[in-house]
This record gives structure tokens, C-alpha cells and sequence, in this order.
């Protein structure tokens, strides 16, 4: 039984919580800095985030769990920090997914039917680092040709240029099944 006990305490020994003091985010890898016990402070701890996701924790309150690799604790590796103080998104349905930030905006899949973005001022699409579409409280811009199939409707006025569906003239107006002239 005492070598159990040996072997638990060994490898309890590898992992320790701690609070985040300061984080960098501007290299090649993220890093932070981590209070771990009292008194105790490692620097430059490089964050391990799973492929294709990013974050930067506000770190005020932030905590994380530090792993020692191959039971070198001079070779330390910190897990995804979090910061549940700050901001966490609850009440998610089981197989539902959220990333969000500090301020409440999110992205969820819900369900496998449903993609929901909630943006807290503008909400842009961009393509090749070209905006193409930018959603605001004031409508939607799109930029390049916008191709429907289907039918459009409108409970308002559409223009073309400055032209519009509803209440344009007609220049050259004739009687009767004759042509009349372009919208003006």
C-alpha cells in the first residue's frame, strides 16, 4: 500500500493549479505567467491550446493547471487557461457547442441544426481579408454582386442606384401597348 501512495503522491506532484498573473500573446506560441503556490511564481509558461483555436483570457481571476512534461517540473506546460469570474456561457442543451468572449458575444451550434451568432455591435464575414458582408443594427451591407434563386420580397422600397421599385417615373411615357421610356 505505501508504494501506491508513493506512486500517487509522485504524480500528484506534477499538476498544480494556479493563478495567472500576466499573459503574452504576441509570439510564436502564447505564454503565461502563473502563481502556483504562496510565494511561488513561474514565468513564460507556454499555453497549449487544441488545433485551430485561440483565446486570450482577460486574467484577472484567471486560473489554469500547469503539467510537468515527462515529470520535469522544469518543463512545465499550462492547459487552457479560464476565466469563469469573468465570463461563462451556461445553460447550453447536452451536444451543444459555444465560443464566446468577455462581453457576451458567441457563436453556437445547437443541435446540428442551428448555427446562431450573437454579435454585440457588428457582425463581419470576410473573405481573403476582403469584408464582403458587415451586419449591424442599421442592416446588412453586402459587397459584390448578390445572386438569389428564389423570390426576393420586400415590406419596403428596393432601389437600383437611385432608382426606385416603388415610386419611380417613367421618362417618354406613350398610350396605349407603345413603349415608354427608361425608369428615371
Amino acid at each position: 500500500m505505501k508504494g501506491l501512495q508513493d506512486l500517487w503522491m509522485a504524480l500528484r506532484g506534477h499538476i498544480s493549479r494556479g493563478v495567472i498573473r500576466s499573459v503574452a500573446d504576441d509570439g510564436d506560441e502564447q505564454t503565461v505567467d502563473i502563481d502556483t503556490h504562496y510565494g511561488r511564481t513561474r514565468t513564460k509558461i507556454p499555453v497549449h491550446y487544441p488545433f485551430g483555436f485561440a483565446s486570450h483570457v482577460p486574467h484577472d481571476g484567471a486560473v489554469t493547471h500547469l503539467v510537468s512534461s515527462g515529470a520535469d517540473h522544469s518543463d512545465p506546460i499550462a492547459l487552457p487557461p479560464s476565466n469563469p469570474s469573468v465570463s461563462r456561457m451556461s445553460g447550453l442543451a447536452e451536444g451543444e457547442t459555444c465560443i464566446y468572449d468577455a462581453v457576451g458575444q458567441a457563436v453556437y451550434f445547437r443541435d446540428g441544426k442551428i448555427v446562431q451568432v450573437d454579435a454585440h455591435t457588428v457582425f463581419n464575414i470576410r473573405i481573403g481579408g476582403t469584408q464582403i458582408v458587415s451586419v449591424d443594427a442599421g442592416g446588412v451591407t453586402i459587397t459584390g454582386a448578390l445572386h438569389a434563386t428564389g423570390i426576393i420580397s420586400s415590406d419596403d422600397d428596393v432601389k437600383a442606384s437611385s432608382v426606385s421599385l416603388k415610386s419611380h417615373e417613367h421618362s417618354g411615357v406613350k398610350a396605349g401597348t407603345d413603349q415608354s421610356g427608361q425608369p428615371v
